[in-house]
C-alpha cells in the first residue's frame, strides 16, 4: 500500500521538494547577506554611537525578497488545497477506491496510508520551510516585533500545514469531488486562520497596560495592540483624538493648522496608554495557537475515519 501511495503522488512529491530547494538558496544567499549588513550597521553605529538603527533604512533595498518572505504565508493553505483536499476526493470521483477496497485493503489500512504519509510530508515541508524563514528573519525580528511576522515562523507554521491537509481530507471525505472540495478547504481554512489571528491571538494572554510620556516609546519587540492619548484631565481621548479638542497653545504652525507641538502637550500633563504583548510572551503564543490547529488537525483525522468507514461506497 505504501508503494502505491509513493507511486500516485510522488509528482507532488518532486515539485515540493524542487520549489523548497530553490526557496533555500534564496534565502540563504540574500540571508547571508542581510545578517552580515545587519552586523556591519551595529558595529558602526557602536563605533558612532548613533543609537538605534530602523529596519527600513538597513533593508531599503531588499523589499522584493521581503514580499517573497511574506508570501510563505499561504503555503499551508496550498498542502491543504493541492495535498489534501484531492487525496480522497479524487479516489471517491474517478471510483478507484472501490478497486483498492476490493483487492483485500482494509478501508482503515487504505486510509491510514494515504493520509499518514500525506501528514509526515506536510509536517517535514512545513517544518524546513518555518526553519528556514525564522532563520533569515533574525535581523529583522532584532529589530522589529516578532509578532509582525507571526505567522510564517517559528512553530505555528508547521501546525498550520497539518491543519490545511487534515481540512482538505475531510472536505474530501464528505464531498467527494476535487473542485468543490478545493472551494470549501479554501474558504474554511482562511474563515479559521482569520477568527483565529484577529479575535483569539490578542487575547491568549491578558495585554499588559502601560503609561507612558506622550513621547515614549513602546517597550523594544512589543505587539501595540492599541495606543490612546490622555489629556490632563485624565480623559482618554482615543487613537483618533481631534486636533481642535487640543490647548490652542499646542496647535503649530503646519500649513492648515494640522500640526501639534508634542513637547508643549506633555508640558501640559497629556500621555498616553499603552496595551500591547511583551516580546517575552512570543513563544508562548506560538504555542497556544500551534496547540490549537494541532487538536483541529487530530480531531479531522478523527472525523476522517469515522466518516468513511461508516459511509457506504
Amino acid at each position: 500500500m505504501n508503494q502505491l501511495v509513493w507511486r500516485l503522488h510522488r509528482n507532488q512529491a518532486f515539485v515540493a521538494v524542487g520549489a523548497l530547494a530553490v526557496l533555500a538558496v534564496i534565502l540563504l544567499v540574500t540571508g547571508i547577506t542581510m545578517a552580515d549588513d545587519y552586523r556591519n550597521t551595529l558595529a558602526s553605529c557602536a563605533a558612532q554611537n548613533c543609537g538605534s538603527v530602523p529596519s527600513s533604512s538597513l533593508f531599503r533595498g531588499d523589499g522584493a525578497i521581503m514580499d517573497l518572505v511574506d508570501a510563505t504565508i499561504a503555503v499551508p493553505l496550498l498542502f491543504g488545497l493541492f495535498w489534501g483536499a484531492p487525496l480522497l476526493a479524487k479516489e471517491f470521483e474517478d471510483g478507484t477506491h472501490n478497486l483498492a477496497w476490493t483487492q483485500g485493503v482494509s478501508r482503515r489500512r487504505w486510509l491510514r496510508a494515504n493520509v499518514a504519509w500525506s501528514l509526515v510530508a506536510a509536517a517535514l515541508w512545513g517544518a524546513a520551510l518555518a526553519a528556514l524563514v525564522s532563520w533569515w528573519r533574525f535581523p529583522e525580528n532584532a529589530l522589529d516585533s516578532r509578532f509582525g511576522a507571526f505567522d510564517i515562523q517559528g512553530i505555528v507554521p508547521v501546525a498550520y500545514a497539518l491543519f490545511a491537509v487534515t481540512l482538505g481530507v475531510a472536505v474530501g471525505s464528505v464531498i467527494r469531488r476535487v473542485l468543490p472540495s478545493l472551494a470549501a478547504t479554501l474558504a474554511i481554512f482562511v474563515a479559521i486562520r482569520v477568527a483565529v489571528g484577529l479575535y483569539l491571538r490578542p487575547h491568549f494572554l491578558t495585554p499588559v497596560t502601560k503609561v507612558l510620556p506622550l513621547l515614549g516609546s513602546s517597550p523594544a519587540g512589543a505587539w501595540v495592540i492599541s495606543s490612546d492619548m490622555v489629556n490632563g484631565h485624565g480623559q482618554n481621548l482615543g487613537a483618533s483624538w481631534d486636533v481642535n479638542g487640543l490647548p490652542a497653545a499646542c496647535s503649530s504652525s503646519f500649513p492648515g493648522g494640522k500640526g501639534v507641538n508634542g513637547p508643549c502637550l506633555a508640558a501640559h500633563g497629556f500621555h498616553q496608554i499603552l496595551t500591547y504583548q511583551p516580546d517575552s510572551r512570543f513563544w508562548a503564543f506560538q504555542a497556544m495557537e500551534a496547540g490549537i490547529f494541532l487538536v483541529l488537525a487530530v480531531v479531522l483525522v478523527g472525523f476522517t475515519f469515522w466518516w468513511v468507514r461508516t459511509r457506504d461506497a
